[in-house]
C-alpha cells in the first residue's frame, strides 16, 4: 500500500512541479550547500528578490521545502539556492549528497517576502538562514545594514565572504536561552544610526522574530513598517 501511495503522490506532483537539473554545487562554509539549477521553465517564471521556490527533496512524498533564490537568470533558464544544513531532515540530506547532474523538481517562484524597492532603506535581521535572503537583496542593490545572529558566530563572516555576493554585516551569537538581549542591543545601536525612515526585515528563528519584533516598538527610532516571516522553529520540521 505505501509504494502505491508513493506512486499516486508522484503521479500527482508532475501536474503543478517542475524538473530541474544541478549545473553546479558549493560549498562557502560548514554546513552550507549552494546548487546552481537549470530548467527550460524558468525562462518563463516571473521572479523579484523575496519570492521563494519549493523543491521536493525526496520522491513518493508530498513534502515540500522552502528555499529563496539567490538570483534567477530568466534568458540562460538558471537560478541558484544556498541551504543552510542543520538537520537531518530529507531536505539536508539532498543537499548535503547532491552533486552536479542530480534532478530536483520544484514549484514557484512565488510571492514571500517584499524585495527592496527604489529609495528605501532597510535594516535586515536574520540568522544562517536567512543569508541567501540577504544574498538576493545585496545582488539587487538594497540601501540595506545586516544583522545575523549565529550558532557560530567567529565562521559566519568569512561564510559570507566565500559567497562573493553577500553583504557585509554584523554577527552576534545564538544565545542558549532564549534572550535576545544581545541582538536587540546591537538593532538599537544600529537603527538609532538610521537618520530617516526605514524598513524592518526580520527572518529566521521564529523566536527571533517574536523577540525583535516586540522589542522594537520600544526603540528611540521604531521602524516605519516590520516585514518577517519565521523560516524554522525549535522542534518543528517545515515551518515555511
Amino acid at each position: 500500500m505505501a509504494s502505491i501511495a508513493s506512486r499516486l503522490i508522484d503521479m500527482a506532483g508532475s501536474a503543478f512541479l517542475s524538473g530541474a537539473e544541478v549545473t553546479d554545487v558549493s560549498r562557502p562554509g560548514e554546513h552550507f550547500v549552494g546548487v546552481e539549477l537549470r530548467s527550460p521553465a524558468f525562462r518563463s517564471a516571473k521572479w523579484s528578490p523575496g519570492t521563494k521556490v519549493q523543491i521536493r527533496p525526496e520522491r513518493g512524498s508530498a513534502a515540500l521545502r522552502t528555499y529563496t533564490p539567490i538570483y534567477w537568470d530568466a534568458d540562460e533558464g538558471r537560478t541558484g539556492l544556498l541551504a543552510f544544513v542543520h538537520g537531518d531532515g530529507p531536505a539536508d540530506t539532498w543537499f548535503g549528497q547532491v552533486g552536479a547532474g542530480a534532478r530536483i523538481e520544484l514549484t514557484g517562484p512565488r510571492r514571500s517576502l517584499d524585495g527592496p524597492a527604489p529609495g528605501e532603506r532597510i535594516v535586515f535581521v536574520g540568522d544562517e538562514s536567512s543569508v541567501a535572503l540577504a544574498c538576493a537583496f545585496h545582488r539587487a542593490g538594497a540601501d540595506a545594514a545586516y544583522l545575523f545572529e549565529a550558532s557560530d558566530p567567529g565562521a559566519l563572516p568569512a561564510t559570507l565572504a566565500g559567497l562573493g555576493t553577500a553583504p557585509d554585516a554584523v554577527v552576534v551569537g545564538r544565545p542558549a536561552q532564549p534572550d535576545r538581549a544581545a541582538l536587540l542591543d546591537r538593532l538599537r545601536e544600529l537603527t538609532a544610526a538610521e537618520a530617516g525612515a526605514y524598513r524592518l526585515v526580520v527572518t529566521g528563528d521564529a523566536a527571533t522574530v517574536l523577540a525583535v519584533r516586540r522589542g522594537v516598538r520600544n526603540f528611540p527610532r521604531p521602524p516605519a513598517k516590520v516585514t518577517g516571516k519565521a523560516y524554522w522553529a525549535a522542534g518543528r520540521r517545515g515551518l515555511d
